[in-house]
């Protein structure tokens, strides 16, 4: 399904809209993609916000799993309309319960100071194979829906790994047709595409145990400091700081491939052992 047609929400009264419905073509995603929701839930909110404030942080929470086969109903709570700052919450609903709940914080343009980490060192993603293709991680029928992205995952003979760090991994990403000059749209495709790798950035030393985990997202954070396009490679530098209690952390920066950092993520993920597994 088209990024487009994914985050193209229909209006069902003043603050409620509703989300199309995503079939998965196996049984991989049985749970509703967490980027999905989570794209669909920031456009619900930029839907009520004037176009002059753009979206800078957004916060939310994976409170149930959702139905990949059932639409997914998004009630937006405007809580603060002001002069510098607006604030809105969302819950998505289905079944006549909550699975995700955000708040997303919109700031009209203004100027302060400016600095900005470098870009790490990344193998340029023209030098590296096609992650979603025959062959590829995702050579899976359920991730037809991630098709329409060019994703380069940077090999870890490839990493320039920093001393301190306790799991590092790189991803290179793009759409790869030309969107639409609507900055919204790229904001929201960001959002969709940041749950996709960096809860594996968390796994990349437990190869063996990976395979009997449950792993699911439980919260996530994303903050946009600069202009991108998301038609454009970007880097997703993620590492994995700490992991136990069957929970992992994870950090992402996101750069331009001329070296901007355009935004920054966290989220925490479940990496439970199954019942049935003893290390």
């Amino acid at each position: 399904m088209a990024i487009e047609k994914i985050l193209d929400l229909e209006q069902l009264e003043v603050n409620i809209y509703r989300g199309a419905v995503f079939s998965p073509e196996s049984g991989f995603f049985q749970r509703t993609f967490g980027g999905h929701v989570a794209g669909q839930t920031l456009v619900s909110a930029v839907r009520t916000v004037d176009p002059k404030f753009q979206v800078h942080s957004l916060h939310g929470y994976f409170l149930r799993p959702g139905d990949a086969q059932a639409p997914t109903v998004f009630i937006v709570e405007r809580l603060r309309d002001g002069g510098s700052f607006v604030t809105r919450r969302v819950n998505a609903i289905q079944h006549g319960e909550t699975i995700f709940s955000m708040s997303a914080s919109f700031q009209a343009d203004q100027s302060g100071i400016e600095h900005q980490d470098a870009m790490p060192f990344a193998p340029p993603p023209d030098d590296l194979p096609n992650f979603i293709s025959k062959g590829g991680a995702f050579d899976d029928a359920g991730f037809a829906q991630f098709a329409e992205w060019d994703v380069r995952m940077v090999p870890r003979d490839q990493l320039k790994l920093l001393p301190g760090k306790a799991s590092q991994q790189q991803v290179w990403f793009r759409h790869r047709d030309p969107l639409p000059d609507d900055y919204v749209l790229h904001i929201c495709a960001l959002a969709y595409m940041s749950d996709l790798t960096l809860l594996g950035s968390a796994q990349v030393h437990h190869q063996e145990e990976r395979k009997h985990l449950m792993v699911a997202s439980l919260d996530h954070a994303m903050w946009f400091m600069r202009p991108f396009r998301a038609d454009e490679w970007l880097l997703y530098d993620q590492s994995s700081p700490s992991a136990s209690g069957g929970r992992s952390l994870t950090q992402g920066k996101i750069f331009t491939q001329t070296g901007e950092m355009v935004a920054a993520v966290m989220q925490e993920g479940l990496t439970r052992y199954q019942r049935d597994y003893r290390p």
